[in-house]
């Protein structure tokens, strides 16, 4: 596949992402994940044609495309990158059913998305990139999942082997290397990641500088109940996930993206977390939201109240 700094080598800081690029590229050759980078280069190159991005598992190929023995083996070469936290998938036949049921929050999206055929994409957080494959059904120019984790941008190389040629292209870094997009896109997909950075108004920003003008952002956050214009700041943990900072209501995300000179926002949507849209699975067989929080009192584990999820859309002034 072509790199995207080819493609786009006038329009974005094609210096300072190579550098950037240089640190994932070192971790990934280390020790410790090394033999994880040698699965993906061993995994067969299926690249199947039969694909469908509009079911809520996203499915690669037909369960015909493979014999019983090469599912078996495909599906233990997979399951060694647990966990998946991002899907369904479908892969031939091989049902990964990951910790969230993202199909879930995609379906609140239904009916807010801009159109997006011709345009180009940012999608912040990516992990294996479950969204970024939704997104192909209505025809981008080019889709970029960031996310900064290792074991995320691997499980999203492991499945670009499973499909056709796409525009899909990904890099492992934060939100904050938006700085060197500037103007460039023409929507941003913020999901489930804004708390997890000490500096949302700051970053928020940063989107706003990347995209086009009447570009369009679509937030999905954790919250916590209320009307009040106020944030909680866990002490160490909040429902036990470290690298949480600022959990906001609703009313408190409008201003931050007030703040962050975004226009036309609209508060479309919310609904309380459970064990039905984030639990342990076969692909994911760690502690999750049961383990998390106490749904019989609303309270996360160290006494706080329990996340809701939120989704707001924006966009950028023309």
């Amino acid at each position: 596949m072509t790199d995207y700094l080819d493609i786009y080598k006038d329009e974005i800081d094609c210096d300072a992402i190579r550098e950037l690029r240089k640190e994932p590229t070192r971790i990934m050759n280390s020790k410790g994940n090394k033999p994880l980078l040698e699965l993906i280069e061993q995994l067969p190159a299926l690249k199947f044609e039969d694909n469908d991005f509009t079911k809520k598992a996203v499915r690669f190929g037909q369960k015909e495309d493979l014999t019983e023995s090469q599912r078996t083996e495909l599906k233990e070469q997979l399951k060694q990158l647990i966990p998946w936290r991002k899907g369904p998938f479908d892969i031939a036949g091989i049902e990964m059913d990951t910790e969230w049921r993202s199909d879930y929050k995609w379906d609140m999206l239904e009916g807010y998305l801009p159109d997006m055929k011709g345009q180009r994409i940012c999608d912040i957080g990516a992990n294996s990139g479950y969204y970024m494959y939704r997104m192909l059904a209505d025809e981008p120019e080019f889709i970029l999942g960031l996310d900064p984790t290792v074991k995320y941008f691997l499980q999203f190389q492991a499945l670009q082997k499973l499909t056709a040629e796409n525009c899909l292209h990904y890099d492992a870094f934060g939100m904050e290397h938006l700085t060197h997009f500037p103007k460039f896109f023409d929507t941003i997909f913020c999901m489930g990641i804004l708390y997890h950075h000490p500096d949302p108004v700051g970053m928020l920003r940063i989107m706003n500088q990347s995209m086009r003008s009447g570009g369009d952002i679509i937030i999905e956050s954790q919250a916590i109940p209320g009307d009040d214009h106020v944030a909680l700041f866990p002490d160490d943990t909040y429902a036990l996930v470290k690298g949480t900072y600022f959990v906001p209501t609703a009313n408190c995300l409008i201003n931050w993206l007030k703040k962050a000179k975004f226009v036309d926002i609209e508060f479309f949507h919310s609904h309380p977390m459970s064990s039905n849209d984030q639990r342990k699975t076969e692909w994911m067989p760690f502690r999750s939201y049961e383990d998390f929080v106490n749904e019989e009192t609303g309270l996360t584990v160290e006494g706080y109240p329990a996340p809701i999820r939120i989704y707001l859309r924006a966009k950028k002034k023309a």
